[in-house]
């Protein structure tokens, strides 16, 4: 299993290879190390959301949530960047999936892997098998560049997601939780039921960072992943021309952690009590190391986790097993009604 971690950032580095050469934005970087965690992630405001019902898959109904994004960047570049150049991200997308009988279940805000795909198939397969088998409403945001949001800016979902542009991947970060925060809110606005957020991969980094900036939720469940972004892109077979760029663009050795170090994400801290995090890891890990999942579990409390004898990719087909351990877990701390 672990050569298939490797086998698909081969995959990967050919498909990034192919693509134009992202700017190069090291000497704008340096903003973030200078601002507050509240600036650089701050609350939204609930949005305006409109519902659009959608045709449901046997008992499941489906609907598409679409609002507009709060989202400003910080970097002045990058803002008219965004402004002129990237309008696919002005929207947030979020399919939400209703199977019967969860009218008084928690609901899940799921947050999808770096360069997944937005298909039916994972539709089908993944959201309405996780809704079922944990017996909740799960809504699953698009994050930027991806699906929907990445409109005629790439060919690929998320292509342009986590780059050597590291103006363009912070923004993407910060926008990214922003977005959740913002859809969060509103389905607290909707209804009171609790809310718990679960992601894989890059979705498991999004919903480790929302457990420490939203205090409400009622439970987080990230799946193979840490919090060490400066490490996942050091480590990640997926990355390796993004590596490659930053040090042609002229990024020397340690720079970028030492970058991450100086920014309010190292400052994050986990907002809800570990008991209830429940977190999902891989032995072998290529992606993740596993020690450094070990050494942020410690830091977190040590919450509850369970550790898989296979690759961050062997994890995928270990998810049906991982959800009927996430449905004990949610029972336990949120009630079974």
């Amino acid at each position: 299993m672990a050569k298939l971690d490797a086998a698909v950032g081969v995959v990967a580095s050919l498909v990034h290879q192919a693509r134009r050469r992202p700017e190069n934005t090291r000497l704008d970087a340096r903003l973030y190390c200078d601002v507050p965690a509240a600036r650089a992630f701050p609350k939204p405001p609930v949005p305006t959301v409109r519902i659009i019902p959608r045709r449901p898959f046997g008992a499941v109904a489906r609907e598409l949530l679409v609002f507009e994004s709060s989202f400003e960047p910080l970097e002045p570049r990058f803002r008219a960047r965004y402004r002129r150049d990237y309008r696919p991200l002005h929207t947030v997308y979020a399919r939400r999936l209703r199977p019967p009988g969860v009218a008084r279940r928690p609901r899940l805000v799921y947050l999808h892997g770096y360069m997944q795909p937005e298909t039916v198939i994972e539709e089908v397969g993944l959201l309405a098998h996780m809704a079922a088998r944990l017996g909740v409403e799960v809504i699953h945001l698009q994050v930027p560049y991806h699906g929907r949001r990445r409109g005629s800016l790439s060919r690929l979902s998320g292509a342009l997601y986590w780059t050597s542009d590291i103006v363009r991947s912070v923004e993407a970060l910060r926008q990214t939780l922003e977005d959740a925060r913002a859809l969060i809110a509103w389905l607290r606005a909707e209804d009171p039921r609790p809310i718990g957020v679960a992601g894989v991969s890059m979705g498991g980094v999004h919903a480790l960072a929302l457990a420490c900036l939203e205090p409400q939720l009622a439970f987080a469940a990230p799946c193979v992943a840490h919090m060490d972004i400066a490490a996942m892109t050091e480590d990640a077979p997926v990355l390796a021309t993004m590596r490659r760029r930053l040090r042609e663009d002229g990024w020397a050795p340690g720079a970028l952690r030492r970058g991450v170090e100086a920014s309010a994400w190292s400052r994050l801290e986990l907002a809800i009590p570990s008991s209830r995090v429940q977190l999902f890891a891989a032995a072998r890990d290529a992606f993740f190391r596993p020690e450094l999942v070990e050494s942020m579990w410690r830091r977190l409390g040590e919450p509850e986790i369970h550790w898989y004898p296979t690759s961050h990719i062997g994890f995928i087909p270990r998810l049906p097993l991982a959800f009927r351990q996430m449905r004990r877990f949610i029972d336990a701390r949120v009630g079974s009604s």
